[in-house]
Order: C-alpha cells, then sequence, then structure tokens
C-alpha cells in the first residue's frame, strides 16, 4: 500500500466534507445509512463496498474537524460521485495491503497467511453489527444488572437509567419521524417542532391559493424530505421521562456526546469517534444521533469500559459474561428441543470441567461456550496472521480441545461418566445409544468472520472426525427462534449440521446467518454442500431472519412497534451483490 497516497486522498476527501453544515450533513448520511436495508437510494449506495462502515467513515471525518460548514448537504449528483470515488480509491489502497510485492513472495506460505489475514481483516473493518436490539438490550441488562453496585460507584448510574436512555431516545426519533406527516392522527405534530431544523420550507407566493393550501399543510413533511436529521435531533430535557431524571440525562449524554473539532482521525480502519460517541453536541441546545442502535453498542462499550477498571471488577465482568452466555444457550436448547430434551450443564469428564450437554431423541449435541473478545487484526499481513491465529486458538481451537474430549469418548465405544464439581455422577453416556448421532458446537459471543465459517483455514481434525459448527451466539437464537416460528421440527436442525459439515474447505462467507438462511429457503442443499466447487453467499440469504422479525421472532420482551432491522452488510467483496436485485437469494457453485 502507498502509505502517502493513502494519507493524500483521504486528507483530500475530510477537506471535501469540510464545507457541510454538521445538522445537514449527518442527517443525510443516517438517511442513507437506513437506505441500506430498505432498497432505497442505489443509486448513491451502489458503488459503496459496505455501505455501513463507509458512511461511518464520511461521518467520522465530517465530525473531526474545526467548524461548521455553511453548505447544505445537497449535494449534486457530481460532488456524491466524487465522495464515492474517493471511497472507492481508499478501499483499494487497503486491499494492496494484501498483494504481493514481487512475483517469487508467492509461496504457499504466503497464500495460506493472506487467505487468513485479508478476509478477517476485511470482515473486522466492513461488517456492522449483526444483531436485533433485543438481543444487545437483554446482553446489556443480563450481564450488567448485576453490576450495578461498580457502575452506580463510578457516576451513580444503573444499567436501567442507560437502558431507559435508549427506550427515550428510540422512542423520541421515532415521534418525530410519525408525527411530521407520516403517522396520521396518533402523532400529533409538536408545536415547537421548527425549533429542530434550520430549514425553512414552503410555497413561493406566485403560487395558486391551492398550492400554498397545500404547502402549509404539508410543511413538516416536506422538512423531514429535505432535512431528514430532523428525525434524528432532540433537546436533554426531551429525554427527562419513564422515570429517568434530567441530571441522569445529562450524565448519560457527556458520556455518549461529541462536539464537532479537529482530531487526528483520518483513516478507515481507525478508531471512529461515532462508534463510542454516537452523539453529536450541535452547541445550540440541540443533539443529533447518528444511528439510534449504535447507542446501545456505545452503552455496551461504555460499561464494560467501566467495570474493567479494576482488576477485581474485571473477573466479576468476565464471569457474568460467562454466565450470561451459558444461561442463555441452556434457555434457548430447552424451548427448541421441548420437554423430551435432557440438558445437563456444568459437568465434569475426567476432572475437566465442560459447559452443556443436550439429550434428545438418540441425539447428543455437545456445546461449548466461549465469551471471548478477538482483536482488531493488524494492517500487515504477518503479524495480522500472528495476531488472529493466536485469537482463533484461544476461543475456536480451545472449545475444540473441550469438545475433543467427549468425542474421544464417544470414538472409545465405552460408558463413561460425566460428574458434577465434587465428583458426584450426574450422567452415565453409553456411545452406543447414540450411534454416531453426536454433534459438537461452539458457542461464542463475537465472529471471526471467515475464518469461523470454514474451520478448515485453522482447525486441524483427523481423517475420521468432523469439523463442529462454531457460531456467534446470536446468530444461533435467531436461527433457532426462526426454525421454531416456522414449526420446523429439531430434526431439521439436525439435518442442517450434517450438511453444514460438508462446508468446510470450498465456502467463502463471512456470515453464518447467509448460511442458515440459505438452508432454510433451500438455496443451500446438502447435494451443494457434498459438491467439489467453491460455494460463495451472498447478503441476501439472511432476509429471512428480517422477514420473520418483522411478523416476531420471539425475543424475550420483543417490541411490539416499530422494528429495527438487523442491519447485513457487505463483506468488502463486490460479488456479495449488496444492494444488487440481481443477486437475490445467490448462492454460486464456483467450479
Amino acid at each position: 500500500m502507498e502509505e502517502n497516497r493513502l494519507e493524500t486522498i483521504s486528507k483530500e476527501l475530510k477537506a471535501l466534507l469540510a464545507k457541510y453544515n454538521t445538522q445537514s450533513a449527518l442527517g443525510h448520511l443516517s438517511f442513507l445509512m437506513t437506505c441500506i436495508t430498505n432498497g432505497y437510494a442505489q443509486e448513491e449506495l451502489g458503488r459503496l463496498v459496505s455501505p455501513m462502515r463507509q458512511l461511518y467513515y464520511l461521518a467520522g471525518l465530517l465530525v473531526t474537524q474545526e467548524g461548521d460548514g455553511t453548505n447544505e448537504f445537497q449535494y449534486s449528483e457530481e460532488d456524491w460521485q466524487k465522495v464515492v470515488d474517493y471511497l472507492v480509491e481508499v478501499e483499494n489502497e487497503y486491499y494492496k495491503l494484501f498483494l504481493p510485492g514481487k512475483p517469487e513472495d508467492v509461496t504457499e506460505e504466503w497464500k495460506k497467511k493472506v487467505g487468513v489475514a485479508m478476509p478477517t481483516f476485511l470482515s473486522y473493518f466492513n461488517l456492522g453489527p449483526l444483531n436485533f436490539e433485543e438481543q444487545v438490550i437483554e446482553q446489556i441488562r443480563s450481564t450488567f444488572s448485576t453490576l450495578d453496585d461498580i457502575i452506580t460507584a463510578k457516576n451513580g448510574l444503573t444499567t436501567e437509567d442507560y437502558l431507559k436512555f435508549y427506550d427515550n431516545l428510540d422512542s423520541w426519533c421515532e415521534y418525530n419521524f410519525q408525527s411530521l406527516g407520516i403517522g396520521g392522527a396518533n402523532y400529533p405534530l409538536r408545536e415547537n417542532w421548527k425549533e429542530y431544523t434550520n430549514l425553512e420550507v414552503g410555497v413561493i407566493d406566485e403560487a395558486p391559493e391551492e398550492i400554498k393550501q397545500m404547502g402549509e399543510e404539508r410543511a413538516p413533511m416536506m422538512t423531514l424530505m429535505t432535512d431528514p436529521g430532523i428525525k434524528y435531533r432532540f433537546k436533554a430535557e426531551d429525554l427527562a421521562s419513564n422515570g429517568l431524571a434530567i441530571d441522569k440525562v445529562n450524565t448519560i449524554l457527556s458520556q455518549l456526546t461529541i462536539k464537532r473539532e479537529t482530531t487526528d482521525f483520518l483513516y478507515y480502519t481507525g478508531q471512529n469517534p461515532l462508534v463510542l460517541y454516537p452523539i453529536v453536541d450541535l452547541e445550540n441546545g440541540l443533539y443529533q444521533v447518528y444511528e439510534e442502535k449504535r447507542v446501545l453498542h456505545a452503552i455496551l462499550i461504555k460499561l464494560e469500559e467501566i467495570c474493567k477498571e479494576k482488576d477485581a471488577s474485571k473477573a466479576r465482568l468476565s464471569h457474568c459474561k460467562g454466565c450470561y452466555l451459558e444461561n442463555k444457550i441452556v434457555q434457548l436448547c430447552r424451548k427448541f428441543f421441548g420437554k423430551k430434551a435432557e440438558i445437563i450443564k456444568s459437568y465434569y469428564l475426567d476432572g475437566c470441567e465442560q459447559d452443556i450437554i443436550v439429550l434428545w431423541n438418540g441425539h447428543l449435541f455437545v456445546i461449548e461456550a466461549k465469551a471471548y473478545s478477538n482483536r482488531e487484526p493488524f494492517r500487515n499481513a504477518e503479524k495480522a496472521f500472528v495476531r488472529i491465529k493466536d485469537d482463533f486458538n484461544g476461543c475456536i481451537g480451545y472449545a475444540y480441545k473441550q469438545c475433543k474430549r467427549v468425542e474421544d469418548k464417544m470414538k472409545a465405544g465405552k460408558p463413561f461418566d460425566l460428574k458434577d464439581d465434587k465428583g458426584k455422577i450426574i450422567k452415565v453416556i453409553n456411545p452406543a445409544d447414540y450411534d454416531g448421532n453426536d454433534f459438537y458446537i461452539i458457542v461464542n459471543q463475537e465472529s471471526f468472520g471467515q475464518i469461523q465459517v470454514d474451520l478448515s483455514m485453522f482447525l486441524e481434525v483427523g481423517n475420521e472426525e468432523n469439523y463442529p459448527w462454531a457460531v456467534r451466539f446470536d446468530d444461533l437464537e435467531v436461527f433457532l427462534l426462526t426454525l421454531i416460528a416456522r414449526k420446523k421440527k429439531p430434526q431439521f436442525f439436525v439435518d442442517f449440521l450434517i450438511m453444514r459439515e460438508y462446508l468446510h474447505g470450498h465456502i467463502i462467507c463471512s456470515d453464518e446467518g447467509e448460511i442458515c438462511g440459505g438452508y432454510i429457503t433451500r438455496a443451500l442443499t446438502q447435494d451443494l454442500a457434498e459438491s467439489d466447487g467453491i460455494i460463495t453467499t451472498a447478503p441476501d440469504l439472511a432476509s429471512v431472519f428480517d422477514e420473520q422479525y418483522r411478523k416476531g421472532m420471539g425475543f424475550k420482551n420483543e417490541s411490539t412497534g416499530r422494528r429495527n432491522m438487523m442491519v447485513k452488510q457487505c463483506s468488502g467483496d463486490k460479488s456479495s451483490n449488496c444492494g444488487n436485485p440481481e443477486g437475490i437469494g445467490s448462492v454460486q457453485n464456483v467450479m
């Protein structure tokens, strides 16, 4: 990569954005964010390989420079294409990281390292949070409520205060949207709505009277269309409701808010301030959130920071995260497999602690849970490979060793004991009762991208052994709840696991949800999995879960009103057809 060239184009792009007004620019970029999932604005988004990350990058460049441009963000087609050209060139510069310096550098070892580093790097920086808001809310509530003593001692707040803040903000933004002419009588227009915009929208004096009248009546809607950021603006006092006092609102705002000012943020792979501080202080009594859902993730990060400040609280946090994950898996399995299933949690095998075993209808499911956080990969492929391998071994690799203890016992064919922490036998497993119907599942909190989807890239298994299924919990939950909602029996899941084993070694995919969705819709079949060609999937395969969410997914405390769609972003590969209607429902078998 030409570092100087990357620096040059990044600075030029940042300078280009400097002329735009903060309110206007953030509002229009937020609007484009919503278009990623609803299919609108494809002319603007079509050339972006990772729309969400790239729009975040633009917004980050905007707010990290002094001043407040005077230009409204009513960009011409020419101006926007210039912005897109810069974004494409920035992306291409990062791709160059993984090109060989000279032909003789292309060795088998080099291919292996690049084959791991490149998809992991691109997945890390190009994928946004792939979950639903209910999942994040429950994770926050379940993990941190027991740590409220630490949080309150730090800033006088509780976990519920943070969640009330998000709920109030989310409700405010939705009411803004509906009241400006979308929602009808159920959402009366606020008397002071004009205070939230700098625009004057109206009809010229020369217009006919009937047009003037129509314009006055529809001025709020026309304002929203011209200034979509009005939906995302609020005053501190607007969020002081639902039992959340104004002083607590201000405290949380101080933790999640930034002002437009010059910083050294420049690179696409840098720490974007809007990830940690998704609310912008407009310095006129107004605040503007860039994306509501990101506030949840910022809250999660903030609470983790608080609980990691001391070794003792850090240890408690680690314990709480592990317990949450294991308990959620058990609850999910009970819901999916029903009363006929026997579920054993926290058992010991030959003195080693194991997580979960599920026994159902002659099938044995060994589940290991890992609340492990993978680190940002380096730009350099050599360094990235070492870090990625280390993180993989610490999470999935370690979990596989735990799974293999059981697998070895099953292959030995002799009955063996599962014991509790006091050495008491709680279950005797006879391998003959399962006749090879044993499956091994690794559930982690965060995804490793391509190297998790295709475990053959790192994990070594024997000739007579199968790969486990490594899946992020949020994906597992969405998959099984969708199967329940669609009245699929557990045998469907068993068939999926059998199919899934055949994909290792010839699947290109960064998101397990695409594979799960492809199997539900039959775009991905056993015959295709057993074929010899390279199989690639597209993000649209996961749309079956958005469809189910609109109908009702079955989450705890599920929203019945506005539903925030799960944003499935492109992984940085244009072949994924993000935003391309021709790529809908696509699984490719490349011979």
